[in-house]
C-alpha cells in the first residue's frame, strides 16, 4: 500500500509523511500538478496538507487538488488546508476567522472512523487563518472547538474525512491515531 502526500508547501508538511511511514505505510510527497489519472493508478489514498494558502483566493496556486476531491475514488484526508479545499469542492462555506496558532482542546461529537480512539476532547495544534464555517451539504461535523465549529468532518458515503487541527504535529495529542485510522481505511 501506498499513500500520497500531496505538498502545498505548508511548514509540516514533512511530518504528515514521517507519521505515515511510522505506523508502517509506505509514503510519498508529490506536488498537485501530478495528474489525478496518475494519483489514481499510483496510490492507496492520499492526504491534502496543509499549506499558507486561502480559498478560493488562492485556487490558481493548489494544482491539480480540486480534481483530486472530485476524481480520486480512493481515500482521501484532508488536514487544514486539505479540509478547506474539500469544504470548497463540495458546496461548504469558509470564512476568515481569528488566526489561531498553538494549542486548542478539540470535542469529539462523533469519533466515525477517522478519530476512533481519540477520546471525547483532546489538545490539538491549530496554524489558520481560515475555517469552515459551513460544512457541505454531504457532510457531518465529527468535532468542533470553542472557536471553531467544523473541527472535523466527514463526507456521508464516500471516504473522504478532513481536519483542521494539525494532526502531524507532537504538540496535538496521540494525534497520530489519526493517521493509524487513516490506513485503515485506505485498506478496505
Amino acid at each position: 500500500m501506498k499513500i500520497g502526500v500531496v505538498d502545498f508547501g505548508g511548514q509540516y508538511n514533512h511530518l504528515i509523511y514521517r507519521r505515515l511511514r511510522e505506523v508502517g505505510v509506505d509514503a510519498e510527497m508529490f506536488k498537485p500538478e501530478l495528474p489525478v489519472e496518475e494519483v489514481e493508478k499510483k496510490y492507496d489514498g492520499i492526504v491534502l496538507s496543509g499549506g499558507s494558502f486561502n480559498i478560493p483566493d488562492d485556487l490558481d496556486k493548489i494544482g491539480n487538488s480540486i480534481d483530486y476531491v472530485k476524481k480520486f475514488t480512493k481515500p482521501i484526508l484532508g488536514i487544514c488546508l486539505g479540509h478547506h479545499i474539500i469544504a470548497y469542492v463540495f458546496g461548504g462555506s469558509l470564512s476568515r476567522s481569528n488566526p489561531e496558532f498553538g494549542e486548542v482542546v478539540v470535542y469529539v461529537d462523533d469519533e466515525d472512523d477517522i478519530l476512533e480512539g481519540m477520546g471525547r476532547s483532546f489538545i490539538a495544534w491549530e496554524s489558520h487563518n481560515v475555517e469552515v464555517s459551513k460544512e457541505p451539504e454531504l457532510f457531518k461535523v465529527l468535532a468542533h472547538s470553542d472557536f471553531v465549529r467544523v473541527q472535523a468532518m466527514r463526507h456521508i458515503s464516500k471516504p473522504i474525512y478532513s481536519v483542521q487541527f494539525h494532526p502531524e504535529v507532537e504538540h496535538t495529542e496521540n494525534g497520530i491515531q489519526v493517521f493509524r485510522n487513516f490506513v485503515k481505511i485506505c485498506r478496505r
